[in-house]
């Protein structure tokens, strides 16, 4: 598992580079490999079982804002605002083994083996009626192609998770739980096959005196992951693994995200521009485009941050005069995506308002033949700027 770390890393404050005149306004392609590297070592999903204990997200978009403006302005950053979650800290004792405490219930019929597990009706029926129009929490919807899996996410969005807070499969309660949680944007819920007894310190089987093995009795959690970006099918990569020769498998796993994007103070807006992002008329500097930024890929999906930074860009255009001094009145908040994969939180900014009519880019291919695309993409309008086209 890698290091929990939630990085502020920015990129492509400046225009990721320079535009003829007659170009259009292209993606920031050339920023996507330095954004998704900024988020390398981040968690990209829950640990098994318990062994890092349950924590509050430590996401601080007043922090990375502040960052963000110091960029813009070519002030001082703020100190390191980076927050990493709690690891738990382990020293070499001796192991007191436990039986763990589970909220599940325990598969041990036909068999008590990873198969029988995900083969469990009672789990493959409780996911199929969470995902059902009636049992969808309100303000979000299930993920397509995401439904009754047995491959829990992987992305390095993810926030942190719940399991000790539930007593059954409940998307219900997971949605109230991230809607409480700064930067969340969608969530799973999912069984996880476990290892009965453990070390106490560790929540691990230990290899001398409560070792896992093929025949070791299993318990089941209930868990919800959070993450702050929109998740998609893509990321149910993680099928299971071992510990020791316990093998741990997932089963009913069902992924939400929110319908919408979140509203933003002093702004109208969001309005949905679908899959497709802004193409400003050409030349794009000559009809309102200023530039475009983006985030590294463990920054969620925030457009409070976007309009910090389009505050920032005005102040900065009335003091140096650049843009002839134009304020950012309008921007388009999206995630662009490689391959269908690893999204990166994205924003464009403008001077001139721009509507549903001009959200034409729907993606390109490098030179290499990649293919980007976009997703999540939804407009911002400076109070008292908004246009319907």
């Amino acid at each position: 598992m890698k290091a929990a770390v939630l990085s502020s890393l920015l990129f492509g404050l400046a225009a990721a580079s320079p535009l003829a005149v007659n170009k259009r306004q292209d993606l920031p392609i050339e920023d996507y490999g330095a954004a998704v590297a900024a988020g390398a070592d981040s968690s990209d999903g829950p640990p098994v079982g318990d062994a890092v204990p349950e924590s509050a997200a430590t996401y601080d978009p007043t922090s990375v804002a502040a960052d963000i403006v110091a960029q813009v302005s070519d002030a001082a950053p703020a100190d390191a605002t980076s927050a990493e979650l709690i690891s738990a800290d382990i020293k070499k004792r001796v192991a007191v083994c436990t039986t763990r405490t589970f909220n599940g219930p325990q598969v041990t019929a036909p068999a008590d083996t990873p198969e029988a597990f995900q083969a469990n009706t009672a789990f493959s029926d409780a996911a199929v009626a969470g995902a059902s129009a009636a049992s969808v929490p309100a303000g979000y919807a299930v993920v397509p192609g995401y439904e009754n899996l047995k491959a829990a996410a992987q992305d390095p969005s993810y926030l942190t998770y719940v399991s000790s807070k539930l007593t059954s499969y409940s998307p219900a309660q997971c949605g109230a739980l991230c809607d409480a949680l700064s930067g969340c944007s969608s969530f799973t819920i999912f069984y996880e096959r476990v290892p009965l007894v453990v070390s106490s310190t560790t929540q691990v089987p230990d290899k001398d005196s409560c070792p896992g093995l093929t025949t070791s009795p299993s318990a089941t959690l209930i868990k919800c992951a959070f993450y702050g970006m929109p998740l998609i099918a893509s990321t149910a990569t993680n099928v299971g693994q071992f510990q020791g020769k316990f093998k741990v498998v997932y089963a009913g796993v069902t992924a939400f995200t929110k319908s919408s994007a979140p509203s933003v103070d002093g702004y109208e807006g969001p309005v949905s521009f679908g899959n497709a992002s802004i193409n400003a008329p050409a030349p794009v500097i000559d009809h309102g485009y200023l530039r475009v930024q983006t985030f590294g890929t463990n920054v969620p999906y925030d457009p409070s941050l976007c309009a910090a930074s389009c505050a920032a860009q005005t102040t900065y255009n009335a003091n140096h005069g650049t843009f002839n001094g134009q304020a950012c009145i309008f921007f388009n908040a999206y995630i662009l995506y490689k391959n269908g994969e690893n999204g990166v939180f994205t924003c464009a900014y403008y001077g001139t308002p721009y509507g549903v009519a001009y959200a034409k880019n729907k993606g390109q291919f490098d030179a290499a033949g990649n293919k980007f695309t976009i997703g999540s993409s939804f407009g911002y309008y400076l109070d008292g700027h908004y246009v319907a086209k």
